[in-house]
């Protein structure tokens, strides 16, 4: 750059092959003078010049550039050429400069809606929340009461058409201990089972006994 300060990225050019553009982004602190480029091709030398004032408007260059530096922040990082801090201070301050993620940065959406009306008063309310594994509702908020259950009423038409309440009663709730399992509450015939269990051994008996008395010795 002739009538400019410069700050290029890449600072050392790459090779380039045939047809292959050469993008080279950098910051200037004024629009004056003219750039000159120059290389090789094969063994001849090559270069051309370009006026800076020429140059076209474009949206998003600072981006592109801000990302180059960041790019070769990491490579000098990488290579021993920079210290890591110092790297670091770089890419961060590029990185909130220009808005852009990077591997220190990040965006954050913030929602600004409003989610309460405008003057609307502030309420407070007691949501329900799951107690965290292992814990015991008992040994943190104690018991819980226990509410009586309510009579159940039921209507019923009489043949004359008066009205009959009638009340049912409450079957008494059994109350667990700590540590004890509720089995259902199912009915067998195990009654009946030990009853015919009685009278077949009685009946067993007997016969054994008309046994010996019918095989003893007259």
């Amino acid at each position: 750059f002739s009538d400019a300060a410069a700050d290029l990225t890449p600072s050392a050019l790459p090779d380039i092959y045939r047809d292959e553009p050469l993008v080279l982004a950098a910051k200037l602190d004024k629009l004056a003078g003219s750039i000159e480029i120059k290389g090789r091709i094969g063994d001849r030398p090559w270069s051309v010049t370009l006026p800076v004032a020429n140059a076209a408007e474009g949206k998003g260059l600072s981006k592109l550039w801000a990302r180059r530096k960041i790019a070769d922040a990491e490579v000098a990082r990488t290579t021993r050429q920079q210290s890591p801090e110092d790297a670091d201070k770089t890419i961060l301050a590029l990185a909130l400069a220009h808005q852009i993620v990077t591997r220190l940065t990040s965006l954050v959406a913030v929602d600004k809606t409003p989610s309460r009306p405008e003057g609307e008063p502030l309420k407070l309310s007691e949501l329900p929340l799951n107690l965290p594994a292992g814990w015991d509702f008992a040994k943190v908020f104690g018991e819980r009461p226990s509410l009586p259950a309510a009579p159940t009423e039921r209507r019923a038409d009489a043949g004359d058409g008066k009205l009959q309440l009638a009340a049912l009663k409450r079957s008494p709730v059994a109350t667990q201990g700590p540590g004890t399992i509720q089995l259902p509450k199912t009915a067998t015939d195990a009654e009946l089972k030990m009853i015919a269990g009685v009278i077949l051994l009685t009946v067993s008996l007997l016969l054994l006994v008309f046994n010996r008395r019918q095989t003893s010795p007259q």
